[in-house]
């Protein structure tokens, strides 16, 4: 049994030192994937973007609210039980739903236009890290995540600690200011 254990450590010894080894001559970068998002310029101007569709798509929706509640005054004004007030109770009760509708299509439409917005972000700065990779001869590159151990519940913390690429580097594998600044400069 102990020559067993012996085999197993000598064995698993041999698998691993070449990987040690062979680590030596690698250049590694990090970056801070956060502070690149934070500091490209196209997210704020694309955040801008949206902030103003989503504005548009409000105020549209806020002028049929506002044509719904003068038909409910309206209605007030009329007599209990009176063929006009049915009428105009038909004709709301219509509008209702179909404001709802465009309440639902417009919510699912800013929801698909954000997540395309996002992907085209995220797509822009994982082409950076490869241009970035290649162009300095970098053999790998990690992700960096600030984890904040005061936002947020347990789970989500738990989640972003267990996610975490790189827990402790050397600011001298930083390369973030590097990433950002190729982003910007192809805006």
């Amino acid at each position: 049994m102990k020559l067993c254990k012996y085999v197993l450590v000598l064995f698993a010894a041999v698998i691993v030192f070449p990987v040690i080894v062979s680590a030596e001559g690698l250049t590694i970068g990090v970056v801070k994937l956060n502070d690149v998002f934070e500091r490209y310029e196209k997210r704020t101007e694309m955040e801008e973007s949206f902030k103003e569709l989503k504005a548009r798509e409000e105020e549209l929706l806020m002028e049929k609210q506002d044509d719904l509640m003068a038909l409910r005054e309206e209605m007030q004004l009329l007599e209990r039980g009176s063929e006009a007030r049915k009428e105009l109770g038909v004709e709301m009760e219509k509008k209702a739903l179909y404001l709802q509708l465009e309440e639902d299509v417009a919510r699912k439409n800013l929801g698909e236009k954000e997540r395309e917005y996002y992907e085209e972000l995220f797509q822009d700065i994982t082409d950076a890290i490869d241009e970035v990779g290649k162009e300095e001869g970098f053999d790998l590159i990690l992700k960096k995540e600030e984890i904040n151990p005061k936002s947020g519940d347990l789970m989500e913390l738990r989640l972003k600690i267990g996610m975490a690429a790189v827990l402790y580097f050397s600011e001298s594998l930083d390369i973030t200011d590097m990433v950002v600044e190729y982003l910007n400069e192809r805006l």
